[in-house]
């Protein structure tokens, strides 16, 4: 049994009935079916190609999937999938933020024009009326306002050590977990903060240590800080702060993770949500025994990251959900901010279409998420516009249409069947 230090006591894990590790103690709309797309010839010989040229397909081979009432995590051929609640083996595929309220959805077209397309899930963001059309990833980012794009007036760090302040996210999760109790079976997983700003050194200019060092004396932080110092042995500076750092996660991800499994026990937990540039190695492992998988959001920097994910899978062994990313392209004169904009929506497909290839050539991509449904703006005081993946009217983006429609045929042709 794995066993690990928890601030000054210890606390056994043990794995729950879908194999992971977890703290012992303690009206509808009337949505049309998915749609397959046929495959034409070209692109079955293109996946001829692609399998003997790296892809596996385990199709030939599968895995017997097990029914458990909710969507959970396998492994095929040494490959991880996510299962349905119904046991079918499946690689999650979709847009994210449907529920962006300045995208003012009709959600019914969208829902449509989204199987259309061969996408079978929705990414984080998913509004109600959607949540019992297709799986969903579940997420929040209020509880603990520490996403490094609020900007530095807007990043808001909590005294995590307080009692007071651990009964309020508890609540919080209680609360959301509720929110998802009718639509559990079409629950991914559940995501939590976005982009946190946890490295000292991070794009929001403000860091959680320096939050707590200057707490007033009676603060409940104030005092474990200084109750840390009192035993710190190292050195000071950096690295006195960043071993404090991860006592603060320590906390946090204690608080979230056990109220997650106390009201959603049966659920997956991908976690905070990192970028390439807010993840901390220390954080990352006191967040991994709460944790089934891990979410990212990279960004696009013109081709597939594979060895920045394959270190982060060697840190944490886990799999691996792209939950949101996107490439972005030029649009007339909208003001669209990126690395690099590709010319036009039909190099944009091609490269994405390279990209999630490139995803399910590894062991451990679960899924991969298109940041937005269609052009919105851009939130929390930025000028310029978030490009959507649908043009007006849930218009489709030529090239980026085709580009998707045979990815997910391929996704399909290589996806095990039950």
């Amino acid at each position: 049994m794995d066993k690990r230090v928890e601030g000054d006591g210890r606390k056994e894990i043990k794995k729950n009935r879908l194999g992971r590790t977890q703290l012992k103690k303690e009206a509808p709309m009337q949505l049309k079916r998915s749609y397959r797309p046929q495959l034409g010839i070209a692109l079955v010989l293109a996946i001829l190609l692609l399998v003997s040229g790296g892809i596996r397909s385990n199709a030939a081979d599968p895995a017997s999937g097990k029914k458990s009432g909710r969507v959970s995590l396998t492994k095929i051929k040494g490959r991880d999938w996510l299962l349905t609640a119904e046991g079918r083996p499946f690689f999650a595929h979709g847009i994210t933020h449907a529920g962006n309220q300045f995208a003012k959805l009709d959600l019914k077209k969208f829902s449509e024009a989204c199987k259309e397309l061969g996408f079978n899930a929705y990414g984080y963001g998913c509004p109600q009326q959607l949540r019992k059309d297709m799986p969903y990833v579940a997420s929040w980012n209020h509880l603990v306002p520490i996403s490094y794009y609020r900007g530095k007036n807007g990043v808001k760090f909590v005294d995590v050590f307080d009692p007071k302040v651990e009964a309020r996210l508890e609540a919080g999760v209680k609360a959301y977990c509720r929110i998802n109790a009718n639509t559990s079976v079409n629950v991914i997983g559940y995501c939590w903060t976005d982009l946190g700003s946890w490295p000292l050194e991070n794009p929001s200019g403000k860091n959680w240590v320096d939050f707590i060092r200057q707490l007033p004396k009676n603060a409940a932080g104030q005092k474990a800080y200084q109750g840390f110092l009192q035993t710190w042995k190292g050195d000071g500076g950096k690295e006195r702060d960043q071993a404090f750092l991860r006592l603060i996660a320590q906390r946090y991800f204690r608080i979230l993770g056990e109220a997650q499994r106390k009201h959603a026990p049966d659920q997956l937990i991908f976690g905070d949500r990192f970028g390439f540039n807010t993840i901390d190695p220390d954080v990352m492992k006191e967040m991994l025994p709460y944790v089934d998988a891990i979410a990212i959001q990279p960004p696009f920097h013109g081709q597939f990251p594979k060895e920045k994910f394959d270190a982060i899978h060697q840190l944490t062994q886990k799999p691996i959900l792209i939950c949101d990313f996107a490439i972005r392209f030029k649009d007339g004169e909208k003001d669209i901010r990126s690395w690099k904009p590709a010319a036009n929506s039909v190099a944009a497909g091609k490269a994405y279409a390279e990209y999630v290839q490139a995803a399910l050539q590894t062991d451990y991509v679960v899924g991969v998420f298109w940041c937005n449904p269609v052009d919105t703006p851009k939130g929390f005081g930025k000028s310029g516009v978030k490009q959507g993946f649908f043009g007006e009217g849930m218009a489709g983006r030529p090239g980026l249409d085709q580009s998707v429609k045979e990815v997910n045929s391929l996704r399909e042709a290589l996806t095990p069947k039950k």
